[in-house]
């Protein structure tokens, strides 16, 4: 695109709600601020405008996306569109699996960021925050979803970063899997939680590696 003077960027990820029910520690979304969403029509007109310059992929963002109430709306009305939703998972219940199974244009990127008891600590939830997000996942699964985990590394769970973990999830049936560097950014940072540089470079030594041995996409 570059090449022929088109500066349109070819992927778009777009945030569509600052809602959510979880607090996570470094997010980079105050979702605290009085709650802003993108109405369906103006999505529509995003999408449509981003068709016209040849983009069929998308990534949906929040928040908790799963808390728009017109995000299926959104994602039915575009079958020519592909559609990746960053989720915690604890929205997609039984019934919403088999409705994204049915629109067969969704890949949920599921976020897990440490056990039962890191998850709790660093995603602000009252509880049983892994329990949920597996939950959901495990929905994905069961109706043959193209489904992805997340985890943002950072010092109270960089134990993810292991062959263990990932085989935890190709047993799942997990397709992919999303390593992000933790960033002290939003209205509640924490700078104690950061990688080292010794650290990022080890993970990316990991994924490297993981790569050409695990049947997983990194």
């Amino acid at each position: 695109r570059l090449k022929q003077g088109i500066t349109f960027p070819p992927f778009i990820y777009i945030s569509i709600t600052n809602s959510c029910n979880l607090r996570c520690q470094g997010c980079w979304v105050d979702v605290d601020k009085p709650q802003h969403m993108i109405s369906f029509e103006d999505m529509n007109t995003l999408i449509n405008n981003a068709k016209k310059h040849g983009n069929s992929f998308f990534g949906i963002l929040g928040g908790e996306p799963f808390m728009h109430p017109d995000l299926i709306r959104i994602l039915k009305a575009h079958p020519d569109c592909y559609f990746q939703v960053f989720t915690n998972g604890h929205f997609i219940t039984d019934e919403m699996a088999r409705d994204l199974r049915k629109l067969g244009n969704v890949t949920p990127l599921v976020s897990i960021e440490g056990d039962e008891v890191v998850s709790d600590q660093r995603r602000g939830g009252p509880g049983g925050v892994y329990s949920q997000s597996m939950e959901g996942t495990r929905n994905c699964l069961k109706h043959r979803l193209l489904t992805g985990v997340c985890t943002s590394l950072c010092q109270t769970n960089y134990d993810l970063l292991s062959e263990e973990w990932l085989d935890r999830l190709i047993e799942m049936g997990v397709f992919y899997a999303w390593f992000h560097v933790y960033r002290v950014v939003g209205p509640d940072p924490n700078a104690q939680l950061a990688l080292t540089p010794e650290q990022q470079l080890k993970a990316r030594q990991f994924v490297v590696e993981m790569r050409a041995k695990k049947p997983i996409a990194i």
